[in-house]
């Protein structure tokens, strides 16, 4: 039996994704560091086997992650403008604004509220209503 998913859910998909893919690049980003202080020894009698195998280890971890980021990254793209393709369909420009700048935008309810010049109070106050919009404007929980 598939559940059904609340608007709320739905819409913080698309900052889970976006947060996910960031903590991978925060990853990859150490990786990258790491390989300069791994680099395989290429001169001298002896070649240390496990060096060279830690080196290409992380080469191939770096790879990988890049490999999956990217693929991440399209899917997130994908996601953002279906989620702004509803979000651009409610009636109230005030949600409109709200809710993409909350999910689509990733920022934090300040900036939302700074950047429109709105108490925090109201921020919060449009957000439910939106929530309220859209859930029934697309028969969700």
């Amino acid at each position: 039996m598939e559940q059904k998913q609340s608007a709320k859910e739905y819409l913080s998909s698309v900052r889970l994704a976006d947060r996910h893919i960031k903590i991978k690049e925060e990853e990859l980003h150490q990786l990258q560091l790491n390989i300069a202080q791994i680099s395989p020894q290429t001169t001298g009698e002896r070649v240390q086997s496990s060096n060279k195998s830690s080196f290409t280890q992380t080469i191939d971890k770096i790879v990988d992650l890049h490999n999956e980021i990217n693929s991440e990254i399209t899917s997130l793209v994908e996601l953002k403008s279906e989620v702004r393709n509803k979000i651009n369909q409610l009636s109230d420009k005030r949600f409109i604004i709200v809710l993409t700048d909350y999910y689509i935008n990733c920022k934090t309810w300040e900036q939302v509220a700074k950047d429109n010049n709105y108490t925090d109070r109201h921020v919060y106050r449009l957000h439910g209503l939106a929530l309220q919009n859209f859930r029934k404007k697309f028969n969700m929980i």
